[in-house]
């Protein structure tokens, strides 16, 4: 409720100032006589305030909630015991509708009671009409005002909740992305670790010159990462499909006992591995026991893992580590060769070719003596495998 300033600027409370387009206010007025009655609503409808009359309080909570009262104002006829229950379940239901007391001067002790019984103001009917105005504009204008404080707090209240689950919206996504940043930093690390482990291993293979030096040299590094287990690595025969075995460590399986099953690696398994790229790992031997029959009794109860080792194409080496189920090889394990058996690749290929170069020597002249031709079979052989390698 706003106070207006007049033609004559006098500034005169209107209670209808400040209501929406279209809207009245309207107040309940209860236990007035005929004559007060008429007083009260001449000076309600002049002012732009709309009047409805009850004669007890009873019918007030109903008008509250049937129809939109912005202010009830009470007779001073009626007793404060009647608008004390009244007036506590009004502040519970419609907390924005105000309760005025109208009548005769208040006595002191009367007005503290009507206070404590939730009235804001008691109004002198004997006061000119401009104050009565005043008066029940100003309670009007506290109901509204806190109508609005109420809106406020709920939208506040609605923005808060529409915040909240924002929020939590936004705490997943950031808990999805540091789960994901973390997920990346230890698949750095982990690439970072391979590439450190790859560097040290090509520096201490890469010394090595002689192929079983290099085996002895590629098995103890393996060994220190999966720990102790029983290893095998097989190298290829002049054949696609021949494989020899190259080295042998054993950790619960002697050489002895597992000879018979060795050859069958060696025949059967490692040509189908040599023709592809794939890391093996059997966790139940049970299947590949069968398949390979009763040499492969050894590998009953044991896990096994077995992978070949290329360079451009040409499979250079095929290793098998294989022990007790009960001392599982770690889930690292998988790239950890994947990260090394390129290195181990390349190294042989390199030995492979020194290898040959070492072979080449001149080619036998056609002018050698007859007694050079005489030297016997053995002399005739050692030229036709000169001329092999050339």
């Amino acid at each position: 409720m706003e106070p207006y300033e007049s033609e004559d600027n006098q500034s005169t409370a209107r209670p209808n100032d400040g209501a929406g387009e279209g809207s009245r206010t309207r107040a309940l007025c209860v236990g007035f006589d005929s004559m007060s009655a008429v007083r009260l609503g001449h000076v309600l409808a002049t002012h732009g305030v709309e009047g409805s009359f009850e004669e007890a309080m009873e019918a007030v909570l109903g008008q509250i909630v049937a129809s939109a009262v912005d202010l009830v104002v009470v007779s001073d006829r009626v007793s404060i015991n009647d608008v004390l229950p009244v007036s506590e379940r009004m502040r519970r239901i419609a907390p924005a509708v105000k309760v005025v007391i109208a009548g005769d001067e208040p006595r002191a002790g009367l007005l503290l009671r009507a206070v404590r019984a939730g009235v804001v103001d008691w109004i002198d009917l004997g006061s000119d009409e401009d104050d009565l105005c005043m008066r029940i504009a100003a309670a009007i204008e506290l109901g509204r005002e806190e109508r609005r404080r109420d809106e406020r707090v709920s939208r506040l209240k609605g923005i808060c909740r529409k915040l909240g689950e924002t929020r939590g919206e936004f705490v997943r996504q950031m808990d999805s992305l540091g789960a994901d940043l973390a997920q990346a930093a230890d698949d750095m690390r982990g690439r970072v670790d391979e590439a450190a482990m790859a560097g040290e291993f090509r520096g201490l293979i890469s010394q090595e010159l002689d192929v079983e030096d290099l085996l002895r040299t590629a098995m103890q590094y393996l060994l220190t990462k999966t720990g102790p287990t029983n290893a095998a690595v097989f190298l290829p025969g002049s054949k696609s499909n021949q494989f020899g075995l190259g080295a042998y460590v054993h950790y619960d399986c002697p050489r002895a006992s597992a000879q018979p099953f060795l050859q069958r690696l060696g025949d059967e398994v490692c040509p189908r591995l040599a023709a592809t790229d794939d890391i093996v790992r059997y966790v139940d031997t049970e299947e590949f026991v069968e398949a390979l029959g009763i040499e492969a009794s050894v590998l009953e109860d044991s896990e096994l893992v077995a992978w070949p080792a290329h360079h451009e194409g040409e499979c250079m080496s095929v290793f098998f580590l294989f022990r007790n189920r009960s001392e599982p090889f770690r889930e690292e394990l998988a790239s950890l060769i994947d990260a090394l058996r390129p290195v181990f690749a390349a190294q042989m290929a390199k030995l492979v070719r020194v290898h040959h170069r070492s072979k080449f020597q001149w080619p036998t002249q056609r002018a050698e003596s007859a007694d050079d031709a005489s030297d016997g079979d053995d002399a005739e052989d050692e030229g036709e495998s000169r001329r092999r390698a050339a």
